[in-house]
């Protein structure tokens, strides 16, 4: 099944995390997984994600980002402690990914888009 990956960090908020990538507007009908993980997940230094979907839905809004067991490890996404999600998206239909920091933190994220 071939697949497009985007990822890289943030250090500060950013209201469009996909603009500017190649998966701002879904190429083909798919399923696009979203890895999120920060530095830090404490009351004064975190990241919340949204995602709003084509149709307008929020499936996930204002959720804390987990940090695992990445501390000074800047960039590495641990699967096991990440939070990931699956969204159906079709041809032509753009996902708003927006990530709020709080604090000093780091978010690590990655995009991988699967199609047929």
């Amino acid at each position: 099944m071939p697949m497009i990956i985007e990822s890289s960090q943030e250090a500060a908020t950013n209201a469009d995390v996909l603009n500017g990538t190649r998966l701002a507007t879904a190429p083909h009908d798919g399923v696009l997984t979203l890895y999120l993980q920060a530095s830090d997940n404490d009351a004064t230094n975190n990241y919340t994600a949204t995602v709003q979907l084509p149709g307008g839905d929020n499936p996930i809004s204002n959720v804390r980002v987990p940090c695992g067991n990445t501390s000074g490890l800047a960039g590495v996404l641990d699967d096991r402690t990440a939070m990931i999600t699956e969204h159906a998206i079709q041809q032509g239909g753009q996902v708003l990914l927006s990530v709020t920091e709080t604090g000093d933190a780091e978010l690590t994220w990655r995009a991988v888009f699967r199609y047929r």
